[in-house]
Order: structure tokens, then sequence, then C-alpha cells
């Protein structure tokens, strides 16, 4: 029994990197803003607007272990059985505080399950909408723990605003949480004058995804269509905000690419794309479906300047894409979106 057990979770295992390596093919080698935007791109296509829906997927699904699940800021476990949805204690923590939000897309922020955690009560309410981020004096601040060694903080950072700081066990979980919601929403992570990603970024290194967060990320995708990059590759984080050359053994000189526009978009048949180009070189234009399997692929020949350049996408059914452009030094991705024509 323990033999098949095994396998079958080797299996499933298999199953989530293959998703993954399928999933970031249209990414290539990029970094720093590049990637920051071609990451963009890709995870910018959850629809999700329920949050009755994700509520039930967080504590039935995502969270529930044995019909228990844990507060994600001081560990305390709650028996929720298989039915309960975040009505009482414990509820729903958005770690971006809802009263951050931009206006766009603000019901699909709201269900974004991405940065949905169970919470109890007294500590969610405590939190309220105060910045995450390290506090000076645990001496001097509120502590929030029950009988788990877990133990978060409110109180003023070095600058003297007040902040909330997770318990270590939760800080790179929540750390990625925030860098994909500013990624995939571009709302802020400064807020109440405190500049949260560089905490962020630390607590995401020091911290790395443990397999309960990979297996999180997996059942999101699942049902919302769209993956956690820095859960998937934590190496992304450095990539984007302390990148250098000296990352890379081997980083070519940047042969200079720009896409000025994809017009129209969405289109019915066929885009046209305008690519300035600092040199005559060789390219390669990649379409991917949202799942990220290649489903288009051709050669061009860019000339010095501007270059106008059609994709007839009639084959492909109705959809959201990613269009790549790449060469030996620099690659360009962007979302397309494709609808059935009259």
């Amino acid at each position: 029994m323990k033999k098949h057990l095994f396998t079958i979770i080797l299996l499933a295992l298999s199953f989530v990197l293959l998703a993954q390596g399928n999933y970031y093919d249209a990414i290539g080698d990029q970094h720093s803003q590049a990637l920051l935007y071609a990451l963009r791109a890709l995870i910018s296509t959850n629809t999700n607007s329920s949050y009755s829906g994700a509520k039930a997927q967080l504590f039935q699904q995502l969270e529930n272990h044995n019909g228990y699940v844990t507060c994600i800021y001081t560990g305390r476990e709650f028996n929720v059985g298989y039915n309960y949805t975040g009505s009482s204690d414990p509820n729903t923590e958005h770690v971006y505080a809802q009263s951050w939000f931009s206006s766009s897309e603000s019901s699909i922020k709201k269900a974004d399950l991405h940065h949905l955690f169970p919470s109890d009560m007294r500590t969610n309410s405590s939190r309220s909408n105060y910045p995450i981020f390290t506090v000076a004096n645990h001496n001097n601040a509120d502590v929030y723990y029950t009988s788990t060694p877990w133990q978060s903080y409110r109180g003023q950072c070095a600058t003297g605003h007040t902040v909330f700081e997770p318990a270590d066990q939760s800080k790179g979980n929540i750390a990625r949480a925030l860098l994909y919601f500013y990624v995939r929403y571009n709302d802020s992570l400064v807020q109440q004058y405190v500049n949260m990603l560089p905490v962020l970024i630390e607590w995401s290194n020091s911290d790395p995804p443990d397999a309960h967060e990979i297996a999180r990320n997996q059942g999101i995708y699942e049902f919302q269509g769209n993956r956690n990059p820095f859960i998937d590759h934590p190496e992304y984080v450095d990539r984007i905000w302390n990148y250098s050359s000296s990352d890379d053994e081997t980083v070519p000189a940047t042969a200079g690419l720009l896409l000025k526009g994809v017009y129209p978009n969405p289109f019915a048949a066929q885009a046209t794309f305008q690519l300035d180009s600092k040199q005559a070189q060789k390219a390669e234009l990649s379409v991917f479906d949202i799942r990220g399997r290649k489903v288009h692929s051709q050669k061009l020949l860019l000339h010095t300047g501007e270059n106008r350049l059609s994709w007839d996408s009639q084959d492909l059914e109705a959809g959201v894409y990613l269009l790549r452009i790449s060469t030996g030094a620099d690659c360009i991705t962007t979302k397309i979106v494709k609808i059935t024509g009259s």
C-alpha cells in the first residue's frame, strides 16, 4: 500500500513540474523589468470574481487538512470540517488589504486566492490594513500567538509607522503573495509611507516555498487558471529586483527590441504588431496558450528601425494567448486576445 501511495505522490509531483514547465515557456531568460512585464502578461488571465466561491475553495480544499485549517499569522488550528466557508472564526485574510485596491478589477482582486488565507478573527482585525513589514522592537509590540511557537507582531517600524510583522513560519508565503499581487495588478507596495518591497524580497529568499505552498499554488491554478510565479520559480524575485549580469554565466549584449503595439487587440483573425529593432537581425515569433503550450512559431528577419509584421491566427480558437518575440540576445512578451470573427 505504501509503495502505491508513494507512486501516486511521485506522479502528482511530476504533473505539477510538467505543468509549470510548460506554463513558463514564454518567459525565456528575461530579467529586470522585462521579466516583470512578461510575468504580468502571463499571469493576468484569472477572471474569477466570486468571493463566496473563492472562500469555499480556500476552506474546503486548499487549506483543509483532515477538517482543519491553520491561521496564517498564529499557526492556530481550527476544526472547520468540510462545509465551512469563513463565515465566523476563522475568517478570510486578504494579505494585500482591500483598502489598498485600486479601482480596476476590484472584484477579481477580492476573490484572488493567491493572497487569501485563513486567519483567526482577533488577529485579522488587529492587523487591519497596516503595512506588512518588520517591527523594530518586539518588546514594545502587541504579540499574536496561541499555543504554537508562531508569533506575529503589531508595532512600529524603524521610521515610526505602525506595521504588522507576520510570524517567521509564514513570512515567505506572505511575501510571495504580495509580490504576486504587485506583479499581477500593479497596485502599490508602498502603503502608509512604508515601502514593503525590501523586506518582502528578504523574506521570500530566507523562507522558500514548502510542499504545502507548492501544492496550494497548483490547486489555485486549477481553480482560477493562473499561478504565482514566485512559488514555482523563487529565483525570479532576484532576477527582477536584484539582477546583475554576473547572475548568468553568459549574458549577451542586448540587441535592442521594442514592441510598440499590437493592433487590433482583441483581434478576430489577423494581428499586426509594430516592432523597433536597433539592428538587422533574425528573430522568432512564438505564440503560447494560457496553459503554456506553444501553438505557433515562425521565423522573422528584422531590419533596423521600424518593422510592421502580421500574424494570421485563423487556425486557433478564441482565447487569451502570449506572443513572444526573441532573438539570441533579447526577448519580449505581450498578451493578446483572439475573439470570434463575424
